[in-house]
């Protein structure tokens, strides 16, 4: 009966070695992974900060390349002007206008709000 005891002891000990020495591996595994989460997450973000910045950059490439003169932006506002009338566009309607005009004329998606602004000004 004592060896038995002994034995459980034993066995018990080491159980607790062995489970210590588990969570101590389980932690460090732990570690690893949140260290590894950690760096995917800080280069995804460093993608998408690039990602964002060469949006931005080519937005601004784009209205560099269509730049509308005084010339082209007077013959745009006589046009609206012309369409509203001929449409009978109701005034809720004149700015998606304007700006769908603009597009059309330049290509481009990104546009100057005051160009719109004068194109609308009664």
């Amino acid at each position: 009966m004592i060896e038995s005891r002994t034995d459980i002891a034993r066995a018990m000990i080491d159980a607790t070695l062995t489970s210590r020495h588990r969570s101590i591996n389980d932690i460090a595994s732990i570690r690893r992974d949140l260290d590894q989460s950690r760096r995917g997450v800080a280069a995804s973000r460093a993608l998408l900060k690039r990602l964002r910045q060469r949006n931005i950059d080519e937005a601004n490439r784009n209205v560099e390349q269509h730049p509308v003169s005084a010339f082209d932006a007077d013959i745009l506002r006589n046009v609206f002007r012309n369409l509203v009338l001929e449409a009978k566009a109701p005034e809720c309607q004149w700015r998606d206008l304007a700006q769908t005009l603009v597009y059309e004329f330049t290509g481009c998606k990104r546009l100057q709000s005051g160009l719109i602004d004068w194109i609308v000004r009664r």
